[in-house]
Parts: C-alpha cells; structure tokens; sequence
C-alpha cells in the first residue's frame, strides 16, 4: 500500500506542476502579443490554447489522483482542507470553461478588438494562476479549519 501511495502522490504532484506550469509561460507570451501585428498573432494565440488544453487535462490527471490518494490514505471527504480543494477546484472548472474559451473565440472575428482581447486574456491567467496557488497552499499546508 506504501508504494501504492507514493506512486500515486508523485502523479498528484506531478499533474499539480503541469496543471500550473503553462500559465506563468503564457505571461510572456501576452506581453509579446502586445507588440505582435495582428497577422502574427494567430501563433501566439494557438499557443495559449495549447497551453490550456494542457493545463487542462494535467487538471484531470490531478483530480483522479487526488481521489485515489483520498480513497488508500487515511484522509476523509470530511477533512476541512479536502472540502475547500474540492470548492475551489469545482469553481476554477466553471471558470476555466467561462475565462479562456470565449474570449479566444473571438479571434478572428469581428468582435476581436487586440486590447481588450490580450486584456482578457491577462486577466483571466492571473485569476486562474491565484485559483490554482490556493489549491495548492490547502494540499500543502493542509490546513485544519473546523
């Protein structure tokens, strides 16, 4: 059981490094963005969905371990810092769907305006990279609130 669970917590760890990883690149790439004309942007933009799309799936692999590590140790669904991972996870889903896709929808389109675009897009990165750091300080820390 031992090296059951260390697997899996390497894979936790692992998957947590990835899922956070792509976001601090992609604030030099906005920066760059900035400064790129409009016809060289589409690059820049296929690398943020990229990156997302990573971040994305190292989310799941986060999540599935995350329950293994519940199920063979001997923390409960109960425990306060489990509880709140579970909160914030649930609402950095909902806000991953709602920060990144429409707005890199409108590329391309009409409504695309680059200011507000990479504005957006900058906004919605640091607000993720927060979400993402509190997880990771409730795993870490793993604090006892009631």
């Amino acid at each position: 059981m031992f090296v059951l669970h260390t697997i899996f917590l390497y894979i936790h760890i692992l998957s947590a490094v990835v899922s956070i990883g792509p976001l601090f690149a992609l604030i030099p790439t906005l920066k760059k963005m900035q400064s790129a004309e409009e016809a060289l942007l589409g690059g820049f933009v296929q690398s943020f969905q990229s990156a997302i799309t990573v971040v994305k799936h190292a989310g799941h692999v986060l999540v599935l371990s995350g329950v293994v590590l519940v199920l063979i140790s001997g923390w409960t669904w109960t425990t306060s810092w489990i509880l709140l991972t579970i909160a914030v996870a649930a609402g950095s889903i909902v806000f991953l769907a709602r920060a990144f896709k429409p707005t890199l929808k409108t590329f391309g389109t009409k409504e695309f305006n680059k200011e507000v675009f990479i504005a957006k897009l900058r906004k919605a990165t640091w607000q993720y990279i927060l979400l993402l750091l509190l997880m990771l300080w409730l795993m870490v820390a793993k604090p006892t609130l009631w």
